[in-house]
Formats: C-alpha cells, sequence, structure tokens
C-alpha cells in the first residue's frame, strides 16, 4: 500500500509538470518558455522540474512522447469494411478531421521545432504511420472482399490521411482551413468523391 500511494503523488506531480510544460509551449513557443514559468504554472520547486526530466529539452520531448502517444486511440479507430465504404469512410474522416484540427497548436509548436531539428522527426512520425497504416490495411481488405478496385492500399490510405493533414497544417499555420472554410459538409464531400474513385462499378 504504501508504494502504492507512493507512486500516485509521483505520477500527479510529473502528469501536472507535463500539462504546464503543454500549455506554456503552446501559448509562449519553446524558445519562449522558460523551466521557471512552468514550475510555477504546475506549483512545483523548479529543482523537481529538473530532477523528473533532466533539461528543458527532455522536458519538450516527454510532452511530445505524450501528446503523440495514439496507441489508445489507434486501437479505439476501429476500421473494418461493413460493407457500405461511404459510411466507413465518413465516420473514420469526421473523426480524424475532429481530432487532428482540435490539437493545431501543438502541432504547430513540433513541426516548429522539427523544422529546426530533423532528427525530432523520428519521435513524432509514429502518429501519422499508425493512422495510415490502419488505414492501409482497411484498404487492403476492401480489396481483398472486392468492394474496391486494385488499387495500391498504401497510396490510398497517404491520399486519404493527407486531405485531412492539409486541413491540419492550414489551421495551424494560418488560423483557418482556408481552401474549404468552415464548411460542414466538406468531410463527406471529399470522402464522397474518394470513395467513387476507388470503389467497385458493383457496389456503388
Amino acid at each position: 500500500m504504501r508504494s502504492k500511494r507512493g507512486r500516485a503523488p509521483a505520477m500527479d506531480t510529473r502528469n501536472r509538470i507535463l500539462d504546464a510544460a503543454v500549455a506554456l509551449f503552446c501559448e509562449r513557443g519553446y524558445k519562449g518558455t522558460t523551466t521557471r514559468a512552468i514550475a510555477v504554472r504546475a506549483r512545483v520547486n523548479e529543482v523537481t522540474v529538473f530532477r523528473k526530466f533532466g533539461t528543458k529539452q527532455g522536458l519538450f520531448m516527454a510532452v511530445v512522447q505524450r501528446e503523440t502517444d495514439v496507441t489508445k486511440a489507434l486501437d479505439a479507430f476501429e476500421l473494418r469494411p461493413t460493407g457500405d465504404m461511404l459510411a466507413d469512410l465518413t465516420r473514420v474522416g469526421r473523426e480524424m478531421y475532429s481530432n487532428m484540427t482540435a490539437r493545431t497548436s501543438l502541432f504547430k509548436l513540433i513541426m516548429t521545432e522539427v523544422t529546426r531539428d530533423p532528427s525530432k522527426w523520428a519521435s513524432v512520425s509514429h502518429a501519422p504511420f499508425g493512422v495510415i497504416a490502419k488505414l492501409e490495411g482497411y484498404f487492403e481488405e476492401a480489396r481483398r472482399l472486392g468492394m474496391a478496385r486494385d488499387i495500391d492500399p498504401h497510396l490510398a490510405a497517404v491520399a486519404f490521411f493527407s486531405f485531412f493533414f492539409r486541413a491540419l497544417v492550414a489551421t495551424s499555420f494560418l488560423g483557418r482551413d482556408v481552401f474549404i472554410g468552415e464548411d460542414d459538409g466538406a468531410v463527406e464531400g471529399f470522402v464522397r468523391i474518394f470513395v467513387n474513385g476507388i470503389q467497385m462499378e458493383a457496389h456503388a
């Protein structure tokens, strides 16, 4: 019992520091954020920040690792052909659009840092590639079941993902999706065009 009680406060402190770091990094950028400010926001001593994360860079990478951990999201990302490709991909497309555009501040921060130091890409690439792998599996299965044309499942997955990644980039760096604006039907419209292009005529 004692060890369990000991771990809980430690984890709570770590999460408070990470929460504070996410907020401040997104508000002020990496350079504009100090470990002292993070400590104040997290209600801990600055020494605690260094003890748990070593350096400001170590803290930033811990933030990136936590915020791009899509393991649970991918497990819940149930994507199997139901026989209605339009319905399948519309559901997934809505989820992707909503989840991706809700994290624009963090995405902008991460991509800015990756631009400055390309080696950081290795720490975040699992997130987009994980989603693409899920989509690729869907298109491979749809092709096997005769629902889709003889397409390259990987290219189909990248093409589908790219529409939503484009929205994320535009919203992050320009403040809004300048290409489709606030059109609520844009996701459904894109999915319909996409499905019409890859679906077998017998299932159209």
